[in-house]
């Protein structure tokens, strides 16, 4: 068969012209090492011993046995699953009858393991992996093949499977059944030397004449007649220990028996008192009857401690079976009865490859055997929590039973593959009792709405997941809004929120900073996107105990015997509340180790677990589909799925941008379930108002077209516009002038190449070639000195040549030329940190196989906080910087942009020989850095918030008074009067502008600024390529489609500087206004003094009214009174707002207000007010549903409503909170999107060079890696042995503690009641008696 596993049609692979099934079978596993390097050597399957001939007895089913003519078998009542048959395909076959008979046979065993072996029991003590190895090297007399701890298992699997050969089952019982002894054998003792396979064979043939013997006198018929009788078997122990005790009183012993009986004697004491020959051979026969695979396999289990995920055949086995196993390691195995092929693998989504091809030579050519074609495919996933073995058996000979030793004949059989295939489930934790129910647990792959087939291959997935993104971004979004099945889920999730919410409210849950209300988790990116959803959520409710913490670290807190702490994070056992919390996992995959872990752990804290994966079938949602609780119940979904499905590129883009479009959709949903209700509100502290999800809905539907501008892909998948991808298109050539960096020192090699190869094999290098085409001839003066000279310059021009191709290069493509000729570092920023780092691990995987002539080296930063103390000290010439932007135009923006501009500035104003640093920024502000070597601008869908609004209305007025004074040229840039502004040295340093004064001045000799979203200098720039040629067509697209592209003194092209003074002025002046008083500078200390002054009298007054209003002394106020006493404070404040400011104070739902609530109702500044004023947010159909705004301009609304005295831009104030999640949000996913597509375009540049220029021989993929880690279905880096082990400690401690408050409470109950009764009875009760002492002393 060669290498090649793919050729299914090939003859070796196809039945024989008999036409008797063949088997086939391909096993293997891609190592992810934790224990040693990744080497050749540590490749599965893994095998310890050599194939070696032994003496073998076969073994068939105790049916075939049974039937010792050969002739007919009936079928058994074994089901067969998905047949609806109550019998097995076939009634009545011809079986081959095996005699009890010895054979030669190769006997070896062959392993895969995905997960950790850590240690193994031994007489009752566990030894580590190492000293399993010594072990196994001992007592196997074979040196270690490899140091992984796998190969360890297949040394086991050589111990322990031993079936059919009397040699091994000696070996078996001297190794693991002669603890205790008189010897006292200490298995790990360096001094202890184990017998040698010759001794094993030597002390076996003893054990083969007895049961020739015994075979001859009762002319039994079978060894199943033996297997199955306890009196047979005593019978056959008897003769073999008294032959024992024959051969050691002889004297005329061969020697090879005398060194095997030499080796016994130190393992197994021949005196007949002490009982040690009787143990061993009594172990012996056992191991030979019992010891089959699927037994081995039980045993292996029993006695590992670890994670397993195991597939293990066996020469002696292979003609009919194989047995995989699973325990703290994921497991499934798919069955295709039309196709005749069944898969198995660690990750779900791998099984179902079946879906996608078609069986060998298009159909299955088992006709015989598969008929039942009406039979879907099907998946088993085994219990990896508490462990579950499952062996598959297809029967010999006409067998079509299992072939299963005695400990384990009570198992359950079911047939799949139309009643072809057995199939027994061993359960760890039950063995005996637990049914496997196989019909219950199996997942139909066809026909299956909740089953996503693999993607189709294509040449570029990484391109693929990138122009995705709007389709599945749309799809979430109409999901949610048509109440698909993440409603079901939120549904429940809202249920949890309120129910948790409401203890709050009751007292029942303990208020402190080690309380956890939501507990999110995941690991990498996926952490990343949930690290961001917190943050939203903790900022919209200050009060919410809300956390976000990795998986690995909650599997280290709690899923392991000896504690591993989180050094340099707060979290400890007793700093995490976990009573009951509301948890959230997040795994795209579903499959990665510790969240997978964690779902199981989780259950001992909480059960009110939800996941967000990539689609409804996955391993972690089938822990959390198994949680206790009413099956019947549909709505208690958990499973929240982005169906964005199996991504084999190892680049996360699609996945991480569909996480963070459903977080945005819970975090909407969880919002709306606190908000609702006033007592929530009050318990939270909650800031945010409906209408800030309104605006942040709006956002949401407007981010698509967004997205599709910026992939170039619209949300069905086609390809948009021309002209609608001037954002991609720009991306794209910024990805390409990047990509010429990287490989400029790999074009200057073969450049070299090219020039040494020529030149030397003419003779004639380039000065000397000129000089001789001049007429300058070496044959005529060869002394004279000028050839010397000639001949030091062309040595020169070798020793330079690679930096003169580089400079070369440089020139004709137009790039920096003062870069250093080293290989590039890219630096990205972004204020949000999980654009930063999951950009990050975008591009370090993009070039995670690239050659190292074209290597990249990636790191990341925040921009506002610190990117420039970690990096900046790196920046040299030829640095590579791109930083996402902050929508300064906003003003709860504008000083974090200003805080990245500076940062951007900073890095690129350090120079080395005039050179610095090639930055890049991406943003929606169009004002660009005068440092910045690009600005790339994102297109804004979005409608204007208030303070845009405000800003553009001045911008707009001032506009027209010098509209007379300007010009817009054929080119798209400014030409204005030097009379007309003031000079430059009075703007702001950055950009030339006083802040909102208007335009800056222009100067001849400085760049200029017009719609071309880049900088141009006097001379051509390096980067002029990129889009001279659209200007002119961008600013006439922009136009039509209502994007003011001529308008260039909007906030749309302000500096972040310069929107910083404009908003600062307009702050002032509209306090002014409001206080009546004049501007004052807010730093002065009579300003603190007097808003001191000012918040003491108000609250004075307030205290003051109240009791005015209140006449009748009862300390409360109804709706009316309060409407009186409001209208004293505020007369223009109209009765909506005094229902809703009503409304929100009454915390207690009593329906009036006493003074605490009245006093700071009185306090709540008036935008608060207006903000908080009833929306709707229900749709048509009643359902919760944040609906979209439908105002012209965020803040249209609010603006029409407020009373007089507040002004239109303190009103903007309460759309602070709006803004930030806008961007957090929004903002930052669309900046993600264009650096990935940025980024992309970088990659594909480098991965297509190297074909080409060596036709085909180089390449690598980008969208794969060395680690080859797609998915860390192993422990990664905390190990998951002791979660089952911890999560049945945990659970039993949450319920005894139950118990134990049960108990408590209803005591504490009876005593207060007892109390009661005798102070009813005691007419005259003694004043010394203090009931309250006595229940305090009681509960103590």
């Amino acid at each position: 068969m060669g290498n090649n596993l793919s050729g299914w049609s090939d003859p070796a692979f196809n039945p024989d012209s008999s036409g008797k099934r063949l088997v086939r079978g391909f096993f293997g596993h891609t190592r992810f090492a934790t224990s040693s390097k990744a080497t050749m050597s540590g490749t599965h399957p893994h095998q310890w011993s050599p194939r070696r001939f032994y003496t073998f007895f076969p073994f068939q089913s105790a049916a075939a046995a049974s039937n010792n003519d050969g002739s007919t078998l009936k079928g058994s009542s074994s089901r067969a699953v998905g047949t609806g048959l109550s019998e097995s395909a076939t009634s009545k076959k011809n079986v081959m009858h095996l005699a009890p008979k010895s054979q030669s046979m190769g006997i070896e065993n062959f392993v895969t393991h995905n997960g950790d072996f850590e240690f193994y029991k031994i007489n009752g003590k566990y030894y580590d992996t190492e000293a399993i190895q010594d072990f196994l090297v001992k007592t196997l007399n074979i040196p270690m093949p490899a140091t992984v701890d796998s190969a360890a298992i297949a040394g086991m699997m050589d111990l322990l499977r031993v079936q059919g050969c009397f040699a091994l089952s000696a070996r078996y019982a001297i190794c693991f059944m002669m603890g205790g002894g008189s010897k006292d054998v200490k298995p790990m003792d360096p001094t202890t030397k184990y017998p040698n396979v010759q001794n094993y064979e030597e002390i076996g043939k003893v054990f083969e004449r007895a049961l020739k013997e015994m075979v001859a006198e009762k002319k039994i018929g079978s060894l199943e007649n033996i297997s199955s009788s306890d009196e047979l078997r005593e019978e056959l122990t008897s003769k073999v220990k008294n032959s024992f005790i024959e051969l050691v009183s002889s004297k005329t012993l061969s020697q090879g028996v005398q060194s095997a009986i030499n080796a016994l004697v130190e393992f197994v004491s021949m005196d007949i008192e002490e009982g040690d020959l009787g143990k061993f051979v009594k172990a012996t026969v056992d191991a030979f009857f019992d010891n089959d695979l699927l037994h081995s396999m039980r045993t292996f289990l029993e006695n590992a401690k670890g994670s397993f995920g195991l597939c293990v055949t066996t020469s002696m086995d292979a003609h009919r079976q194989v047995v995989f196993a699973a325990k703290g390691q994921t497991l499934s195995v798919a069955f295709y009865p039309r196709k005749g092929v069944i898969c198995y693998g660690s990750e779900q989504a791998a099984v179902k490859a079946g879906l996608n091809y078609e069986t060998p030579q298009g159909k299955s050519t088992f006709g015989t055997d598969f008929k039942y074609v009406d039979e879907n495919a099907v998946r088993l996933d085994l219990d990896d929590l508490g462990g579950e073995i499952c062996l598959l058996d297809w029967g010999y000979g006409g067998d079509d039973e299992p072939a299963v030793s005695p400990p384990n004949r009570k198992l359950a059989v079911d047939k799949v593959m139309g009643g072809a295939v057995n199939v027994i489930l061993l359960h760890q934790e039950n063995a005996m009792n637990k049914s496997s129910k196989l019909h219950t647990r199996l997942v139909e792959l066809e026909n299956n709405e909740f089953i996503k087939p693999l993607l189709d291959d294509c040449d570029d997935p990484v391109l693929k997941d990138i122009q995705d993104i709007p389709r599945i971004c749309a799809n979430i979004q109409e999901d949610w809004r048509d109440v698909g099945l993440n409603r079901m889920t939120a549904w429940h999730l809202g249920q949890c929120v309120k129910k948790r919410m409401q203890a709050h409210v009751d007292g029942l849950i303990e208020n402190h900073a080690s309380q956890v209300d939501i507990l999110v988790t995941g690991c990498e990116v996926s952490l990343w996107a949930a690290e961001q959803f917190v943050s939203d959520l903790q900022k919209c409710f200050p009060k919410l105990y809300v956390k976000s913490v990795s998986s690995n670290k909650l599997l280290g807190l709690f899923g392991q015997e000896l504690t591993m702490p989180s050094i340099g994070f707060p979290y400890t056992q007793k700093t995490l509340d976990m009573k009951d919390p509301i948890v959230i996992l997040v795994s795209h995959s579903g499959g990665t180790f510790a969240p997978l872990a964690c779902s199981n752990l989780m259950q001992s804290f909480s059960s009110s677990i939800f996941a967000v994966t990539s689609e409804w079938d996955t391993q972690v949602g089938k822990q959390l589909r198994s949680m206790y609780g009413d099956k019947n119940d549909l709505l208690t979904s958990r499973i929240f799925s982005t169906e964005v499905g199996v991504r084999p590129a190892e680049p996360c883009s699609v996945s991480v941008v569909a996480t963070h479009q459903l977080l945005t959709n819970i975090f909407e949903h969880i919002c709306m379930q606190i908000i609702s209700n006033p007592h929530f509100r009050s318990i939270t502290g909650s800031i945010i108002t409906e209408r800030d999800l309104q605006t942040l809905e709006r956002c949401n539907v407007e981010n698509i077209k967004s997205l599709e501008r910026i992939v170039g892909v619209d949300r069905k998948g086609n390809e948009v516009h021309q002209l609608l991808k001037q954002t991609e298109e720009e991306l794209r050539a910024a990805g390409d002038i990047w990509s010429e960096h990287i490989l400029e020192n790999a074009k200057a090699y073969i450049m070299s190449f090219v020039y040494i190869i020529v030149t030397v094999t003419i003779g004639y290098p380039l000065i000397s070639g000129i000089a001789y085409a001049a007429g300058l001839r070496g044959d005529k003066n060869p002394g004279d000195r000028i050839f010397y000279l000639l001949r030091f310059l062309d040595a020169l021009l070798y020793f330079w040549l690679p930096q003169i191709n580089i400079f070369i290069l440089r020139l004709f493509q137009g790039r920096n030329l003062r870069h250093r000729m080293v290989g590039r570092t890219v630096v990205i920023g972004d204020p949000c940190p999980w654009v930063a780092q999951s950009a990050e691990a975008f591009l370090s995987k993009i070039f995670a196989c690239s050659y190292s002539i074209a290597g990249l080296n990636v790191l990341s930063g925040n921009p506002a906080d610190h990117l420039v103390h970690r990096h900046t000290h790196r920046v040299v010439r030829g640095s590579l910087f791109v930083c996402g932007r902050p929508d300064g135009r906003l003003t709860a923006l504008t000083t974090l942009e200003a805080s990245t501009c500076l940062a951007v500035n900073q890095a690129s104003s350090i120079q080395s020989i005039g050179g610095t640093c090639e930055s890049i920024t991406i943003g929606h502000n169009m004002s660009e850095l005068p440092l910045s070597f690009k600005g790339i601008f994102l297109e804004t869908h979005r409608p204007q918030f208030l303070c845009e609004k405000l800003l553009d209305d001045v911008d707009t007025a001032e506009k027209k008074a010098r509209n007379k004074d300007m010009k817009l040229t054929a080119t798209g840039n400014l030409k204005t009067n030097r009379t007309t502004f003031s000079d430059s040295s009075e703007h702001d340093s950055s950009t030339g502008s006083v802040p909102g004064q208007g335009l800056p001045t222009i100067k001849e000799n400085e760049p200029k600024r017009g719609l071309s979203m880049r900088r141009f200098s006097s001379k051509k720039d390096v980067g002029d390529e990129l889009n001279v040629s659209k200007r002119k067509s961008v600013l006439r697209f922009r136009s039509k489609r209502g994007m003011p592209g001529d308008e260039l003194n909007t906030s749309k092209h302000r500096s972040s500087a310069s929107l910083l003074g404009a908003y600062s002025n307009m702050e002032k002046e509209a306090k002014s206004k409001a206080s009546k008083v004049g501007i004052h500078d807010t730093h002065h200390l009579d300003t603190v003094i007097a808003d001191l002054i000012k918040e003491t009298k108000g609250h004075d007054r307030a205290v003051e009214i109240f009791h005015s209003i209140d006449a009748d002394g009862s300390g409360e106020l109804d709706f009316e009174e309060f409407t009186v006493a409001y209208k004293k404070i505020n007369p223009d404040v109209s009765m909506v707002q005094l229902q809703a400011m009503f409304e929100e104070s009454d915390i207690d739902g009593s329906g009036t207000l006493d003074l605490e609530e009245f006093v700071e109702m009185s306090k709540m500044p008036q935008v608060d007010i207006l903000g908080k004023m009833s929306v709707t947010n229900r749709d048509d159909r009643g359902l919760m549903q944040v609906m979209p705004s439908t105002e012209r301009y965020f803040g249209e609304e609010l603006k029409k409503t407020a009373p007089k005295g507040v002004g239109a831009f303190v009103l903007s104030h309460s759309q602070h909170l709006a803004m930030e999640l806008y961007e957090s949000r929004f903002a930052s996913m669309q900046r993600f999107v264009a650096m990935t597509v940025m980024f992309h375009q970088m990659g594909t540049r480098v991965e297509s060079f190297f074909p080409k220029i060596s036709l085909g021989l180089l390449g690598y993929r980008m969208d794969r890696t060395h680690s080859i880690m797609r998915i860390a279905t192993t422990a990664s880096p905390v190990s998951g042995a002791d979660v089952r082990d911890r999560m049945v400690e945990l659970h039993l401690r949450f319920k005894v503690q139950k118990a134990v408050n049960v108990v408590n409470r209803h005591y504490r109950q009876w005593k207060r009641n007892s109390i009661r009764k005798v102070g009813s009875e005691d007419e005259t009760p003694d004043p010394s008696f203090d009931r309250n002492l006595v229940l305090d002393k009681e509960d103590k």
